[in-house]
């Protein structure tokens, strides 16, 4: 794996705009989305949008990493916004990203960091299950377990494709296994419990595997029987209407 190197590589691309100076001279600081999302699988699409006041005259997209991967983006500006879109995304994409412009003064006001993850970059699978059952009871905990037989140095746990879980260290579930053990819980009913797992290198955090299977947790024990009811009556001379009614929770 090459080593990424503490270094600030900036994407840029300049482009007036029209600018009204700010009274107070003070300009915020610009916002990083990344849309989909910040995770994205390998061959994908993103766009990164950074937000800024009305004032701004010049966009940038800096990468920390490595001086050997400049990150082909195209830029389009429209009023505050700056759209810088990676048509294929691949691993030498992932890392941590931040945006900046530059003031009617000359100063440059940074964005926060954002971090983009790519799965899909190594193919040796996970798999996800549930022990000792994907059916939990209201309130209830579960463990998940998260296995390859790839030796990742780290397993992470998603939730609806958010991240979920801290990542956790790799540890010999099995002879010949790898993998990690996730707590879950308490369940609700008012949300879905959807998963998926993925195993990654401590050289490149940000450079996930393929994602394991789905995994869905069924909450027992929160639905009542159903009613069911026939007006005006369960007794009908034929040719006439009749309403069946099934109620539930």
């Amino acid at each position: 794996m090459t080593t990424f190197l503490t270094s600030l590589l900036c994407v840029a691309l300049s482009h007036l705009v029209l600018w009204i100076p700010a009274l107070a001279g003070v300009f915020s600081k610009p916002i990083l989305q990344a849309l989909p999302r910040n995770v994205v699988m390998t061959g994908n699409q993103v766009t990164f949008f950074c937000q800024g006041p009305l004032e701004a005259k010049e966009y940038r997209l800096c990468k920390e990493g490595s001086p050997d991967f400049l990150v082909p983006t195209t830029l389009i500006e429209t009023e505050n916004v700056a759209k810088f879109s990676i048509s294929s995304i691949e691993w030498i994409n992932a890392g941590q990203y931040m945006c900046e412009y530059k003031s009617p003064n000359g100063k440059r006001e940074h964005s926060d960091y954002l971090e983009l993850v790519v799965t899909g970059v190594h193919r040796s699978s996970v798999s996800l299950s549930a022990l000792p059952s994907p059916v939990v009871t209201v309130g209830g905990n579960v463990t998940l377990q998260c296995v390859s037989q790839h030796p990742y140095d780290r397993f992470i746990l998603m939730k609806e494709d958010e991240k979920f879980s801290p990542a956790l260290p790799s540890q010999n579930i099995h002879p010949e296994l790898f993998g990690a053990l996730f707590t879950v819980g308490p369940v609700t009913p008012s949300q879905r419990w959807r998963f998926t797992c993925y195993g990654y290198y401590l050289s490149t955090p940000q450079a996930w595997s393929v994602p394991s299977n789905h995994l869905e947790l069924l909450v027992s024990g929160t639905l009542h029987k159903p009613r069911i009811g026939a007006h005006p009556g369960s007794v009908i001379p034929s040719g006439s209407p009749v309403t069946i009614r099934c109620q539930a929770t």
